[in-house]
């Protein structure tokens, strides 16, 4: 059983997280997953996208798009081998019902009785409902078919979106900024535009996680997250460079113009009332350091990284709360 007959069989919601966990179990991919799984599945015909989000959880998150997206991509294939399969059916019965009306005229010019003529129309209407329902079945098939392709494609569109995106701030991840910046400094490169790059860190993040708990670390850094994308302009990227780490592309960007930008976010975010989520309480004034680099011709993604991440320490180091860029700050 693959994995869509799976997902059918149990009435499980067409998610990317629930196909991942399908995958690895039609696979084998982790022994245990597959004992727990059966376990669930024992003696009963429905299992909830609740559960499979648990399971995904435990033995998968590392790798949440790579078994959707390969899943659906294989759907996908095995679905256009389906059409192709029942266009070849058509094909051959489409030849037979020929040759059925080769013999019925041979047997038609040889008929010498009423009797015989009856038997030939009576042949001949039951070979024409046959390519009837041919017909409609080869319509119904392919309706279903491309109705399916079309879901199939839009799903995998949304895993390859959901890979470039962070879980948990619902902003650009890691691997987005990697491609994003590549891609900047090459036009940088090409045309001699302006390009600079933002690294933020939140100020004593440890600490407030350590001591409040991770709910109200991931509370504060959706916050974060949200503030630092809106206060982007169009052809910018905001995106979690890991952990409590954001960085922002800034291509065209005046140096001066975006420093003062940042140090808008800074006291825009000094000045957030955050709740600690065990009970509601405010929070005390949470601060970021941001490090600010400029693009120089020559320089590779690697190169202005560095350089930001040697201005966000700077920043740190001189006491946090504060923009660092090259001459300023």
């Amino acid at each position: 059983m693959n994995v869509f007959e799976l997902a059918e069989k149990y009435k499980t919601a067409p998610l990317p997280n629930t196909y991942a966990v399908w995958f690895a179990y039609v696979t084998g991919l982790d022994p245990k997953l597959n004992s727990e799984l059966d376990e669930l599945l024992l003696g009963r015909d429905q299992i909830s996208t609740y559960d499979l989000q648990l399971l995904f959880e435990a033995y998968l998150a590392e790798e949440p798009d790579a078994f959707a997206a390969h899943e659906i991509s294989e759907a996908i294939g095995e679905e256009i081998n389906d059409v192709l399969a029942t266009i070849q059916k058509s094909l051959k019965q489409s030849n037979d019902f020929s040759s059925s009306l080769d013999r019925i005229g041979s047997n038609l010019a040889q008929s010498g009785s009423p009797e015989s003529l009856i038997e030939v129309v009576d042949t001949l209407l039951a070979e024409n409902r046959k390519m009837a329902q041919l017909a409609d079945d080869l319509s119904d098939g392919l309706s279903r078919s491309q109705e399916l392709i079309s879901n199939l494609n839009e799903q995998l569109s949304e895993v390859k979106d959901q890979s470039l995106r962070d879980p948990l701030t619902g902003i650009a991840n890691r691997r987005a900024f990697d491609r994003a910046l590549d891609d900047a400094i090459e036009v940088a490169e090409e045309t001699g535009r302006p390009l600079c790059l933002a690294i933020a860190d939140l100020d004593h993040f440890k600490q407030l996680n350590d001591t409040l708990g991770h709910q109200t670390g991931d509370h504060v850094l959706q916050a974060f997250a949200k503030l630092w994308v809106e206060c982007t302009h169009d052809a910018e990227l905001a995106a979690r460079y890991g952990g409590e780490e954001f960085a922002m592309i800034l291509p065209g960007s005046d140096h001066i113009m975006a420093y003062n930008r940042l140090v808008a976010i800074k006291n825009s975010f000094a000045g957030l009332q955050l709740l600690n989520a065990a009970d509601g309480k405010p929070l005390p004034s949470m601060t970021v350091s941001i490090g600010l680099a400029r693009f120089r011709s020559g320089m590779n993604p690697r190169d202005l990284v560095r350089k930001a991440d040697e201005l966000l320490y700077a920043a740190k180091a001189q006491g946090r709360n504060r923009v660092k860029a090259e001459g300023i700050g």
